[in-house]
């Protein structure tokens, strides 16, 4: 039986773009402050008598000196403070253009990805981490559904587990480097909720106070294809290395901006909706699958072909299936057997 999605209406549809249009200015905005602004700049007295302009980093402390006060000196910190004020102000009012739009969205009914979910990817935006640490798994979902502008039904949409993979062949974002001086999982989760505690059952398993779990993916990274970089952020988590995990890692990237119950926006990266279908597909055959996973999993991979059939038009699925190099050419043909072909 096929699956019944929802189209967003006319009004639907403009309060989607219109709130992420707000929500990507407020990124923007945000990213050129953080890379910078985030200094302060002052008068330094040198022993010697003569005064040096510095410019003082906000975390470290770290001092860069520009060059004795002179006249040119004078202007660059006039200058650069009229441009920090306008740029704080320019934020102050996306800010508050963002609190109208989460109204809106809650009002229009397109207020609907869990808040834990949205809370964590908004984080990820802020540090510029978009395309390193990506949701896998079910919540992939909402990411989908957004770009084709329709409802899924609810009783396919994730629970209360967040699965997210850190893809090694990604480096660290400078800002992440400006704003954090951990690169523990914990101490990242900890900036997001104080109450995420590691799991003892899992070492790679973080839990909170409303029982939300996370799972943090840290792959060998010997299953990357890509140029690697030196990759050391989430030391703390024991790398895994998980049979289909470098399907994952070398597949190309969906990212969507997603709307959590209570109206805020968040950019969601997953992998492209074509590769989940086919992981999806294979993860189902796997012997040591629980059963209702296999379950799940099949109707996953049904759904999700059969929204790219109906509502991504730009996706030419038989073009890219012919492409497809980094999936193992069995995975692929079975899943052309036997989700591509059936009726979905």
């Amino acid at each position: 039986m096929p699956f019944i999605f929802f189209p967003y209406s006319d009004l639907q549809i403009k309060q989607y773009h219109n709130a992420k249009m707000i929500y990507t200015s407020y990124l923007e905005t945000l990213k050129s402050y953080n890379l910078t602004y985030r200094y302060k700049i002052l008068w330094q007295k040198h022993k010697d008598g003569y005064e040096l302009l510095a410019k003082q980093h906000l975390r470290t402390g770290k001092r860069e000196y520009l060059g004795r006060r002179s006249v040119e000196t004078e202007k660059i910190k006039a200058d650069f403070l009229q441009a920090k004020v306008k740029v704080k102000e320019r934020l102050k009012n996306l800010k508050e253009k963002m609190k109208r739009e989460e109204k809106l969205n809650k009002l229009e009914g397109i207020a609907r990805t869990p808040k834990e979910l949205v809370t964590i990817f908004r984080k990820i935006n802020e540090l510029n981490l978009d395309n390193k640490l990506i949701a896998i798994g079910t919540n992939s979902l909402y990411n989908y559904e957004v770009r084709s502008a329709v409802f899924i039904e609810q009783e396919h949409l994730a629970t209360r587990d967040i699965d997210l993979l850190n893809r090694k062949d990604k480096g660290i974002s400078f800002i992440f480097n400006e704003l954090m001086s951990s690169r523990h999982a914990l101490a990242l989760l900890h900036d997001i909720d104080s109450s995420f505690e590691r799991s003892n059952e899992a070492p790679y398993r973080f839990i909170n106070a409303d029982g939300v779990w996370i799972e943090l993916i840290n792959p060998t990274s010997d299953t990357v294809t890509q140029a690697s970089f030196k990759d050391n952020l989430f030391t703390d988590v024991i790398p895994l290395a998980m049979t289909g995990t470098q399907w994952l890692e070398n597949s190309r990237l969906s990212k969507a901006t997603i709307i959590s119950e209570n109206g805020q926006c968040a950019n969601l990266t997953t992998v492209h909706p074509l590769e989940f279908a086919i992981y999806k597909n294979w993860l189902s055959k796997q012997e040591d699958r629980d059963y209702q996973k296999h379950i799940r999993d099949q109707q996953q991979s049904k759904l999700v072909t059969q929204l790219m059939k109906e509502y991504m038009p730009n996706i030419d699925i038989d073009a890219e299936l012919e492409q497809m190099r980094h999936f193992k050419k069995e995975v692929v043909l079975d899943y052309i057997d036997n989700i591509l072909k059936k009726d979905v």
